[in-house]
């Protein structure tokens, strides 16, 4: 592999602003049969939205997790941080929506501004869905929503020809596990100067392999950390520091020796023992954090998302540091909600648990987090859950951190003077430098 640069597909030059109508619209949608575009522009015209949006978001999540199996099942697990998924799984088993979009925005497959799309028309399908048959008799995707929906699947997905990004990707991390890199390699330059995607990729590949990995394949994983994590150490974020001193923490109380010896080594390289946990307690708050996003990139996320919640704050008064930066983010993720609202019966007591963060892990959040959280930045870019962030910062008195990042610097600004469209403009910003796309 010689280039470690992320694929950007142009997606404006895909369907031109004089595609207006849902005839010709649907005729830019390469991936879609000739039958497929008869029956969903009869839908269309027929004004029969509901119905089309669902039939067209079904044929688009189907071609985007096709490209997306491209890469491999077993590397879009690890991006999940689900090292128990292999090559073999089926991917609709793997990924959930809201999952397909987020991954294919993180490995280039989609801009970030066709994700938040993307992101839309699945909340959108969802909340008709999920109506009673009362309120569905009065409530009714409208003609502009539809027509919205459909410029931006086919914009993001349904426009391109079918096309394999795998590549790059299958050699990043076979090499990872099957060959030793060498210090002053061009390889150690290229990942030293890529995205932080990247960064973040190959230590969950890296600390994934310590865990399943043995014989040679372990060899070459433990050699190529010793290698690597000196190496993009000095920019790794705190995040990826205690995923390192958790996986030794793990092999040790497994008794893997040898991974525990080239571990031990890699940290020592980089005094990094600071980032073994104690003890594994933090792995109970961190179980419980996925919880809480599962429920909430879920169905019926809105009825589902209390009951981990409520799991979440019964753990105990001080969330241990490893598990910080994850528990931080999925308690934001319910309060923030999203497109449609938030969770009434789950805010207040994820609210409960913020409350009880001091300052300085705050201020621990946005310097050491918040750059590189998808998850919240990408809310940012509606205003609902801005409006809310905006509560948050109020309430938690972000005017007053300092804050180390130029980018996110300018994002809390923005916040704290309440610019909805500068929040959104920063906050785009900063997933574009996290992914390593021009700005």
């Amino acid at each position: 592999m010689t280039n470690l640069s992320l694929w950007q597909p142009d997606s404006g030059e895909l369907l031109p602003k004089s595609a207006t109508s849902p005839e010709q619209i649907s005729a830019y949608a390469q991936q879609l049969t000739k039958r497929d575009k008869q029956q969903l522009v009869a839908a269309f015209v027929g004004e029969h939205y509901e119905m089309g949006v669902s039939y067209l978001w079904g044929k688009t999540l189907h071609a985007l997790m096709t490209e997306l199996s491209t890469v491999g099942v077993g590397l879009l697990g690890e991006m999940l941080g689900r090292p128990d998924v292999e090559d073999s799984d089926a991917v609709e088993d793997i990924l959930t929506a809201r999952d397909a979009i987020r991954l294919a925005e993180e490995l280039g497959v989609v801009s970030s501004t066709d994700a938040m799309r993307l992101r839309h028309t699945h909340e959108l399908v969802t909340h008709f869905s999920q109506m009673d048959f009362n309120t569905s008799e009065v409530e009714q995707i409208d003609q502009t929503e539809a027509l919205a929906s459909l410029k931006g699947c086919v914009k993001a997905v349904l426009g391109r020809p079918r096309i394999e990004v795998a590549g790059k990707f299958v050699d990043f991390r076979d090499a990872l596990e099957t060959q030793t890199i060498e210090v002053g390699d061009q390889y150690v330059d290229m990942l030293q100067a890529s995205p932080y995607f990247f960064t973040k990729l190959t230590v969950s590949v890296l600390m994934n392999g310590t865990r399943r990995n043995a014989g040679a394949t372990l060899e070459h994983t433990l050699a190529n950390t010793n290698v690597l994590i000196p190496a993009i150490w000095p920019r790794l974020r705190d995040t990826e520091r205690w995923q390192v001193g958790h996986a030794y923490a793990e092999a040790f109380a497994n008794g893997r020796s040898t991974a525990v010896s080239g571990l031990a080594s890699a940290l020592s390289k980089v005094q990094g023992f600071d980032y073994v946990p104690e003890s594994l307690r933090s792995d109970t708050f961190v179980k419980a954090a996925e919880a809480i996003l599962r429920a909430h990139d879920g169905e019926n996320n809105f009825y589902n998302e209390a009951a981990p919640v409520k799991a979440l704050a019964k753990l105990g008064t001080t969330i241990p540091a490893p598990a910080l930066p994850i528990c931080i983010t999925s308690l934001l993720s319910v309060v923030l909600g999203n497109y449609y609202g938030y969770a009434w019966n789950a805010e207040p007591e994820a609210s409960s648990v913020l409350n009880r963060l001091s300052p300085e892990r705050w201020a621990y959040y946005i310097n050491n987090v918040l750059a590189s959280d998808m998850r919240i930045l990408s809310k940012l870019l509606d205003d609902r859950p801005t409006a809310k962030w905006i509560g948050v910062a109020s309430k938690y008195d972000f005017a007053n951190i300092e804050v180390k990042d130029r980018g996110v610097d300018l994002l809390i600004k923005a916040t704290i003077s309440g610019d909805h469209t500068k929040i959104a403009k920063r906050s785009s910003l900063l997933m574009q430098e996290y992914y390593g796309k021009s700005k």
